[in-house]
């Protein structure tokens, strides 16, 4: 047989595979468009559950600020009642804010009702009532607007946990529809946004005889229990398979709302379907084409290179060394014999290259090894520098206020008005010194790893407290009002409790000091992924974004909007959190005040012996 007639039939079996390929190929385009339309409608589902889980979440903090405004707690109707035309005019999402007293009597409401009402048969009131918690209701027709909506409510507490009053607030349901709208559905696609029992709250496309009616029970069967996201197959609207992606936002109560994204199936593979066809066609053009070229070029392209070949090899096996082939670096096998005998002489030069590069590298590597070295012997010895110093110069400072005290005490009578002033500033800056210096001390130690830390056990509630104690005439001496928020139940920290109590001194001790008169600071603590977390808020100036990003750097202080400082306490503050496994972090803005956070990790329970060696 010809290499002319192997060469065609070569192509023939080059061009089975690749018909076999295709089908192949067409079949897994099929699995990746289902996997795709699942991906597609599991994102919708995350989508818009995440904004609906937005708006719940606003709403909650919106509900939860107004259930502690005094006119709202003390029942007050016409001061409430201004308070909630306002919040409505901020947020025209709500047909209506308002609030009922205990018995469900609606004393405020930022619509005015035509005549007395009452709500205690509402689901979402006696949620709120029986749980003390925010609830979320059901769909309904609101009786002060006539509109249909979904109904948030919030219990207003005393101290005692006792409910005052409840804070309700009803969305317009026009706006899920807006969100549906907004959700750039893929085409042949559908989203359905659901309450907890299963009535149809907004859905795209636009229908809207099917809003507030329950959903088809097919559908409803496989949504009902579910728990964050998953998908199901089942038929669609026109009775042809979907894939559907169901997703549940829960709160304490249990699953407050439900959304269904549908993708239809069809739709899915008509893609795959029509590039099945369009390559099937190519490649019985190919296949034509191929063979055409196979046997007019294969004597141009395969042949005479071949018989060249064979003539060098020839003239090389009778000994004539000087028989080459006369044939190009092309893209044929003694083409790219020639180049990859280049390739590699490349490859070997680049190997050295490299060799001399790593031996370069390894030298600057052993250059930096002994620069930081010297770096590190040069913090150890200014740390012992600033401890040294510091001890010699808190000796002397510590004699210059006793002799001071002793004038202030001993002599007063006799120091005229300007000797007492000036030695009232001597003293006043001799303890800021000694302030500095203790500072610097605790500073060094830390950065030398010699603090003392006698973790343990810590009542977090009793240190606060008795810091707060502690603090309190300082801060009632501008009028400030100090606040502490702990959680029920919170559990033993593992830290110093000495250390845990500097830390909330310096933090609080700041927030009064950059808080303005008859300001409000407030100490909240709660557990948190086996944390505790510890929040000091302030209503001060505030901080910036260039002030926040350098706050616990050395020697730092905000001079141009609030009283000097050392620099050095917060530093001190989060060292102090990081040795106890924990973290601090701000958030601030000019203006708005400052929230300080620190965590520590929650004490491990120990097990008795007996469980510990089963």
């Amino acid at each position: 047989m010809s290499l002319r007639l192997r060469l065609l039939l070569l192509v023939l079996l080059v061009l089975l595979p690749a018909a076999g390929l295709l089908v192949y190929t067409a079949a897994e385009q099929r699995r990746a468009a289902i996997a795709d339309a699942q991906d597609s409608a599991v994102r919708l589902a995350a989508f818009a559950s995440n904004n609906q889980q937005q708006l719940i979440d606003m709403t909650r903090q919106l509900l939860a600020a107004l259930a502690v405004v005094p006119d709202v707690r003390s029942g007050d109707g016409a001061a409430c009642g201004a308070v909630v035309s306002s919040l409505l005019k901020q947020h025209p999402r709500y047909t209506s804010i308002g609030a009922a007293t205990r018995d469900g009597d609606v004393f405020c409401s930022a619509v005015a009702l035509r005549e007395p009402m009452n709500v205690a048969d509402r689901g979402f009131f006696w949620r709120a009532v029986v749980m003390r918690d925010f609830a979320v209701g059901d769909y309904m027709i609101g009786r002060i607007t006539g509109k249909p909506v979904i109904v948030f409510a919030s219990p207003a507490l005393d101290e005692a946990g006792r409910v005052l009053a409840v804070v309700f607030a009803g969305l317009d349901l026009s706006w899920l529809g807006q969100l549906v709208a907004e959700a750039r559905m893929p085409e042949a696609s559908t989203l359905t946004i659901l309450d907890r029992n299963g009535l149809v709250l907004a859905r795209y496309p636009a229908a809207d005889e099917e809003i507030g009616r329950p959903v088809g029970a097919s559908l409803l069967g496989l949504i009902l229990g579910t728990r964050g996201v998953r998908t199901a197959e089942a038929s669609g609207p026109d009775g042809s398979p979907y894939l559907f992606a169901f997703s549940a936002l829960s709160y304490r109560e249990g699953p407050a709302a439900y959304v269904i994204v549908g993708v239809s199936k069809a739709i899915a593979f008509a893609e795959p379907d029509r590039l099945l066809r369009l390559n099937l066609i190519i490649l019985g053009i190919a296949a034509a084409l191929t063979l055409a070229m196979a046997w007019i070029g294969g004597k141009l392209v395969i042949l005479e290179p071949v018989r060249a070949l064979v003539d060098a090899t020839k003239r090389l096996s009778t000994g004539d060394l000087s028989a080459r082939s006369g044939r190009g670096h092309g893209q044929g096998e003694l083409g790219q014999l020639a180049r990859a005998f280049d390739l590699m002489a490349e490859s070997l030069q680049e190997a050295e290259r490299r060799r001399l590069m790593d031996e370069e590298l390894r030298r600057k590597n052993y250059e930096l090894e002994q620069q930081n070295a010297a770096i590190e012997e040069a913090n150890r010895m200014k740390t012992e520098f600033v401890s040294m110093v510091s001890h010699e110069l808190r000796t002397p400072l510590t004699s210059i206020q006793g002799y001071v005290e002793l004038l202030q005490e001993r002599d007063a009578a006799a120091l005229g008005a300007e000797a007492r002033q000036s030695l009232a500033i001597v003293k006043n800056s001799a303890g800021r010194l000694l302030g500095l210096i203790n500072d610097l001390l605790d500073l060094s130690r830390m950065e030398a790893g010699k603090i003392d830390l006698r973790c343990g056990p810590v009542d977090l509630p009793a240190v606060i407290e008795a810091v707060a104690a502690s603090i309190r005439l300082l801060i009632e001496s501008k009028r400030q009002r100090l606040t502490v928020a702990v959680d029920e139940a919170l559990p033993v920290v593992c830290a110093d409790a000495d250390r845990v109590a500097q830390i909330l001194t310096n933090l609080l001790a700041n927030a009064h000091k950059y808080t303005p008169v008859e300001g409000t600071i407030e100490v909240a603590a709660r557990r948190q992924d086996g944390f505790v977390r510890v929040d000091v808020s302030d209503s001060g100036i505030g901080l910036s974004a260039e002030e926040q990003a350098q706050l616990f750097t050395r020697f730092f202080r905000a001079q141009q909007r609030g009283p000097l400082g050392t620099g050095l306490g917060l530093v001190i503050t989060r060292l102090l959190v990081e040795l106890q496994g924990g973290r601090i972090t701000v958030s601030s803005a000019p203006g708005r005040g400052s929230t300080f956070s620190f965590s520590l990790p929650v004490l491990a329970p120990t097990l008795p012996v007996g469980e510990r060696a089963g």
